[in-house]
C-alpha cells in the first residue's frame, strides 16, 4: 500500500518537473524569437542577420541544455521513486506486545548440557624401538 503512495509521488514529481521544463523551454523559445525580431528590426540587414544567427545558436544551446536538465531530473525522480518503493516493500512491521511477569522470581539455573562421550585421559605412549 505504501509503495503505491511513493509511486504516486514519483509520478506527480515527474509531471511537475516536465511542466516546469516545458515552461522554461517555451520562455527560451519565445525569448529567442523576440530577440531575433528585435535585432532584425533595430539593426541594418547585414548586421541583423549576423546577430540573429548568434541568437539562433544561443537558443538552440539553451534548448539542448533544458532537454538534458529535464532528462537528468526525470531519471533522478524515477530512481528515487523506485528506491523508495523497494524500501517500503522490504520494510517489516514490528508489533510490540507486553508480557505480564507477576509471580515470577529469580530461579536457580538448570544444567542443560547434553551428556558427552567419556574421555580417556591416560596418555598414549610410543612403542619401544
Amino acid at each position: 500500500m505504501i509503495g503505491r503512495v511513493f509511486t504516486g509521488f514519483a509520478w506527480a514529481g515527474f509531471l511537475f518537473w516536465s511542466v516546469l521544463c516545458l515552461g522554461l523551454w517555451g520562455a527560451v523559445t519565445l525569448g529567442g524569437d523576440l530577440l531575433r525580431w528585435l535585432a532584425s528590426n533595430a539593426l541594418q540587414p547585414a548586421t541583423g542577420e549576423t546577430v540573429a544567427s548568434g541568437l539562433r545558436f544561443i537558443e538552440a544551446f539553451g534548448t539542448a541544455l533544458i532537454a538534458w536538465v529535464w532528462l537528468a531530473g526525470a531519471v533522478l525522480i524515477a530512481f528515487a521513486g523506485i528506491v523508495l518503493r523497494r524500501l517500503a516493500a522490504n520494510a517489516t512491521m514490528v508489533q510490540m506486545t507486553t508480557i505480564r511477569t507477576d509471580g515470577y522470581g529469580v530461579r536457580e539455573m538448570k544444567d542443560v548440557t547434553p551428556p558427552g562421550p567419556t574421555i580417556d585421559i591416560e596418555p598414549k605412549r610410543l612403542p619401544p624401538q
